[in-house]
């Protein structure tokens, strides 16, 4: 171009640093080189990706591990746009706003908040939240105090603020026959003092004879699924219930019911925290249309220490965000687009999980950090159901296929 008076640009001849191909390009900071880098280096997402790269970063652009994210920089458009590097490392921090809400596949929202009602024994606990700014509650038959959360939301409702809660409920398994199924969510609806459920789940895939208990239970062999499923259908059609759902389901078992269903799942309320992250179900799920819910967020105390809450390395990301292990562990799962319903009943438990729920972020190598816990560590078990292997369903690895031919 030096014909018509122009300065050659400097580049001329070399390829773009922000291209893939491009050596630079592997030296860019990202989410999939501080996964590697916390876990050891080596397999991104651990899919079976390729080893990390020579420079060491493990870049999901040469290992293709599936973090879905782009690696390399944007460009940065015209020099006299761009803000010097001296003044933007001074310039005080934006303040972040979170989405508050998921956008559920029916059209309505669940909030990414929420509170798990298992135990609660006081609408005074129920009435605390609901100042704090709860609106998401998470009932079940099988818990027998929805009329004390009945009583707790008793006032909000008298103010005409019904529309502003999100109300999930579950049928337990001796009401998996339909005719059980509707007498249930009549019986929540009248204990809770509402009209209709924004969210009704099969709690459990085993259905029961009327009768059983948790300790001696015995299986209904005419109670299938796909009755189950259409006999809950019918309480959408009539305006009882706005959206369906299941919990503890795998995600062969979600994928079968979503080739039957009229009214599609909704959600799969599911255990999940960094020692379980579930990442393969709740990627697999969200890409058909399903929301995993996490119940036990926290993880939960066995021999009296909880092992996530407590875990080394939930306890450094906390500190080093200046936040709490419980803020720390309820961000992990809303930064991935999981709504979250941990147990709380006292004021400063109630207070502290929803404190900063929505006003900061974990960066790449927190997520990292935490990510690299995953030990496929379940916490809630039941005699009733084996959980089957994290593999089952979905698209399967190349490995295993390649193993089993």
């Amino acid at each position: 171009m030096s014909h018509d008076g122009c300065k050659e640009v400097e580049w001329k001849g070399q390829a773009f640093p922000y291209l893939m191909h491009h050596p630079n390009s592997m030296k860019t900071e990202n989410y999939g080189s501080a996964r590697a880098a916390a876990s050891g280096g080596g397999h991104g997402h651990g899919h079976g990706g390729a080893a990390a790269t020579s420079s060491g970063t493990g870049s999901d652009t040469t290992q293709r591990s599936g973090t879905g994210t782009w690696l390399g920089p944007a460009p940065r458009g015209q020099a006299q746009d761009a803000q010097p590097a001296a003044a933007a490392a001074a310039a005080p921090p934006k303040p972040v706003r979170e989405p508050e809400t998921v956008l559920l596949s029916n059209g309505g929202r669940i909030p990414l908040m929420g509170l798990g009602t298992y135990k609660m024994a006081s609408p005074d606990s129920v009435k605390a939240a609901l100042d704090l700014g709860y609106r998401h509650l998470d009932c079940a038959s099988f818990y027998a105090n929805q009329e004390v959360i009945g009583a707790g939301i008793k006032g909000f409702l008298a103010g005409g603020r019904r529309d502003e809660l999100f109300i999930t409920s579950k049928v337990w398994q001796d009401e998996h026959r339909p005719e059980a199924a509707r007498a249930s969510v009549l019986r929540t609806l009248r204990a809770l003092g509402v009209e209709r459920l924004d969210l009704l789940l099969v709690h459990w895939p085993e259905a029961w004879l009327p009768g059983s208990t948790i300790t001696e239970w015995k299986d209904d062999a005419e109670a299938t699924l796909a009755d189950t499923w259409r006999g809950l259908e019918a309480l959408v059609d009539e305006g009882l219930v706005s959206g369906l759902g299941v919990s503890n389901f795998s995600i062969a078992q979600v994928e079968e019911l979503l080739k039957i269903a009229k009214h599609k799942p909704l959600v799969n309320q599911v255990e999940l925290h960094p020692l379980l992250a579930q990442r393969k179900m709740v990627g697999v799920l969200l890409r058909q249309g399903v929301v995993c819910v996490a119940y036990a967020p926290l993880g939960s105390h066995t021999a009296d220490q909880n092992q996530v809450l407590e875990h080394p390395v939930v306890v450094e990301v906390a500190a080093r965000n200046g936040r709490t292990p419980a803020q720390v562990l309820l961000r992990y799962n809303m930064q991935r687009g999981v709504p979250v319903i941990p147990k709380a009943s006292s004021p400063p438990h109630l207070a502290e999980n929803i404190a900063h729920a929505f006003d900061w972020r974990l960066s790449n190598a927190d997520k990292a950090a935490l990510d690299a816990l995953d030990a496929g560590r379940r916490f809630i078990l039941s005699p009733w159901h084996e959980f089957p292997p994290a593999e089952e369903g979905g698209v399967a690895k190349p490995s295993l296929v390649l193993k089993s031919s």
